[in-house]
């Protein structure tokens, strides 16, 4: 079976015996996710299983994994991690994952040090953040001391985007590029980005579709094109959306780089930089949580893949996960309406099984005031 035929393969049909409720809404501009029934399927009536006695459990984003004793192999292992981890969002800095970084720094006696041990702050700070992108917005936020001016504007909207401040994003374009007649392919696919996380679908379909016509070659502009092509296309755009989608994976993964598909969605040179065809994938291959997560690392900024993280998570029983991750979507993406509406029904559901009529009572009226606003 090639690899259109199998992505595009019916949904198997599943029990759905949970107590979760996700909202489903027709509109395409509040909900980009693919509309295709055979190809993507939003649970409309599910609800949490009730969980007896559970009440005063945490919320987190990720499960946490008790804390072993400290040893020196455990302490080297996480400052290399660090020193990893500075790279690599330097990298993501410049929307670059070729860039070759050479940073020395050195002591007053001239002596090299490893990058915890010259930003020891940094390093403490950062052995406290649990999430991978929380993460990533630390190093950001040092980046933008010295690295910010240095940006092109693409770069700049790229920056702001994947660290989740998508109106930052739009207010330095309102300010630096709004003037501007021409932009170039990287602009263009920048704000086609932008305005996707805004769910403003057809300003993003603007353009990509100049992107598309100028460039048509070009593999970063092809994957855009294709994803939001498969937002709102109607059905010859979403069979070229495939197509061209699969142009640029094939190449991926003959680069033999990646141990799975999934891998060709990950931060690396040539990745198939789209939310939309990941959770394309994830569904049709029925994928486990773990490899839920794996991707989940690259689309933090995506509300759309967040949501379907969340169903996934309460189809598999998971449901105070799936809860903890309504929550951290409704309040960084406010206007994302039908997460709002999931998260207040989940929390007025989780009242009756909890039998606790105050559980989460701050957030459901900040959710309730965003959902009014919104």
């Amino acid at each position: 079976m090639g690899l259109f035929d199998f992505l595009f393969k019916w949904m198997k049909k599943k029990d759905h015996t949970k107590e979760a409720t996700f909202k489903k809404n027709d509109s395409p501009e509040e909900i980009p996710t693919p509309s295709i029934k055979n190809e993507i399927h939003v649970p409309q009536e599910e609800t949490i299983t009730p969980i007896a006695g559970e009440a005063d459990i945490p919320l987190m984003e990720e499960t946490v994994v008790d804390k072993e004793e400290t040893t020196a192999p455990l302490i080297n292992e996480e400052s290399n991690r660090f020193d990893l981890e500075m790279m690599e969002a330097f990298r993501r800095y410049y929307s670059n994952p070729q860039l070759d970084i050479d940073i020395e720094i050195k002591d007053d006696k001239g002596n090299i040090l490893p990058a915890h041990q010259a930003h020891k702050e940094l390093f403490s700070e950062w052995a406290g953040i649990q999430s991978k992108w929380d993460r990533m917005s630390l190093f950001y936020s040092f980046w933008d001391q010295s690295q910010f001016d240095k940006l092109e504007d693409w770069q700049v909207i790229e920056r702001f985007v994947k660290d989740r401040y998508p109106k930052k994003a739009l207010q330095y374009f309102n300010q630096n590029m709004s003037d501007k007649r021409d932009f170039t392919k990287e602009e263009l696919v920048s704000l086609s980005k932008l305005h996707r996380v805004l769910l403003d679908n057809p300003t993003a379909k603007e353009y990509i579709e100049i992107a598309y016509h100028n460039n048509p070659e070009e593999d970063f502009v092809k994957v855009e094109y294709s994803t939001v092509l498969h937002i709102i296309g109607n059905h010859s755009e979403k069979e070229l959306s495939h197509q061209l989608f699969h142009e640029v994976l094939d190449k991926k993964i003959e680069r033999n780089d990646t141990e799975s598909v999934f891998d060709c969605f990950k931060f690396s040179e040539g990745y198939t930089d789209s939310s939309i065809f990941a959770i394309l994938y994830l569904m049709n291959t029925e994928a486990d949580n773990d490899t839920w997560d794996h991707v989940a690392e690259e689309y933090y900024y995506c509300p759309v893949f967040r949501y379907e993280h969340a169903v996934q998570l309460a189809q598999t029983d998971n449901s105070l996960r799936a809860l903890a991750k309504l929550t951290s979507l409704s309040q960084e993406f406010p206007w994302f309406r039908t997460a709002l509406e999931s998260t207040i029904g989940n929390i007025k559901s989780m009242r009756k099984q909890l039998n606790d009529p105050d559980f989460m009572e701050k957030e459901l009226q900040e959710f309730q005031a965003s959902l009014k606003n919104s």
